[in-house]
């Protein structure tokens, strides 16, 4: 029996290493693409074993989790000298009091510093982090926080200044092409460029999606050419319904589009399974197409939407506001 054991623990860790998206996930602050004055202040501090409270904002899959990640293994030397957490579990000030508090309160073990890691900390209440704020002051020569999210606007601004603050930017479409087609060969996968480039298209900027897509469709060393329907989920169909009604709204096809458009975004939302709607607010938040008066609303109604009865409905009425927000623009300035 220990020994069926040892070896189901031994096929559970080649399982994980057989994941492309952890097996090609940068290890080194030099694998990272970073401007090279943010890459050379990380690598000073690493080499020097200490880090100001550090703070990485960006869009889904530009790199900030895996950055973040670096720095805590490079400088942890034990376990017990990092406290992980994200933001959107552990919201409340109690929460803050008691876990991140009580884990400040003794010296580190073996690290020079300890450090609280918090990753979606954009999710966390204005209660919750003027309570972190007191802590960074009354901790620092303890420990540091290092955090990640995708909305530096809901970080308050006394809270934020105490951090240095990295803006991660989304990898270009060149770049993810030539990071896939790497994996590929690595993997000594078959592949159609086409293929890659419309799994690209579809799922950038987050990296993970292309590259979770990647493994799924590759059987027997080869890359399946792919339908587009059957990449795209819900919440990126929506959003493109989105996009294009954006971009039509100043044109003669405005009338039809809306006419499509609408009606199909209504059904997409009826369906069985709902649609994650904070990931479709991100993918339009972070869409470099879509319009400022447009992205306006999508952070109105994504700041509302958890307290929101009926999710649905609150998204609709986004949508007609978007609707509204763009004919009184292009009244007002003849133009997007």
């Amino acid at each position: 029996k220990q020994k069926e054991l040892i070896m189901l623990f031994e096929s559970n860790d080649n399982l994980l290493n057989q994941l492309w998206v952890e097996k090609y996930r940068p290890r080194s602050i030099n694998d990272v693409v970073l401007h090279d004055e943010q890459k050379q202040f990380i690598i000073r501090c690493l080499e020097k074993q200490e880090v100001p409270h550090l703070a990485f904002f960006g869009p889904p899959g530009s790199g900030k989790t895996t950055l973040a990640r670096i720095v805590v293994e490079t400088l942890i030397k034990n376990d017990m000298d990092v406290l992980q957490m994200n933001g959107s579990d552990s919201t409340g000030v109690e929460n803050m009091r008691t876990t991140v508090q009580g884990f400040l309160k003794s010296p580190p073990y073996q690290s020079k510093l300890k450090l609280i890691y918090i990753d979606e900390f954009d999710y966390t209440t204005q209660n919750a982090q003027a309570v972190l704020r007191n802590m960074m002051e009354n901790y620092a020569d303890n420990g540091r926080f290092i955090v990640t999210g995708n909305y530096m606007s809901k970080v308050m601004d006394p809270l934020l200044s105490r951090f240095t603050v990295f803006e991660m930017k989304s990898l270009s479409k060149e770049f993810v092409i030539q990071y896939a087609v790497k994996i590929l060969k690595s993997e000594n996968v078959e592949f159609d460029s086409n293929t890659v480039d419309l799994i690209v298209q579809n799922f950038i900027p987050d990296v993970r999606k292309v590259i979770n897509t990647l493994q799924k469709n590759t059987v027997s060393n080869k890359l399946k050419k792919v339908d587009v329907n059957s990449i795209v989920s819900t919440e990126k169909k929506i959003s493109g319904l989105i996009v294009q009604i954006c971009d039509d709204i100043s044109t003669p096809k405005r009338d039809a589009t809306l006419n499509q458009n609408v009606p199909q975004i209504l059904e997409l939302l009826s369906k069985e399974s709902e649609p994650d709607y904070r990931q479709i607010y991100q993918i339009l938040f972070f869409h470099d197409k879509l319009p400022t008066w447009a992205k306006i609303k999508v952070n109105q109604y994504q700041n509302l939407h958890s307290s929101c009865a009926l999710p649905s409905a609150h998204f609709m009425a986004m949508i007609y506001d978007i609707i509204q927000s763009g004919m009184t623009f292009y009244n007002m300035f003849g133009k997007k």
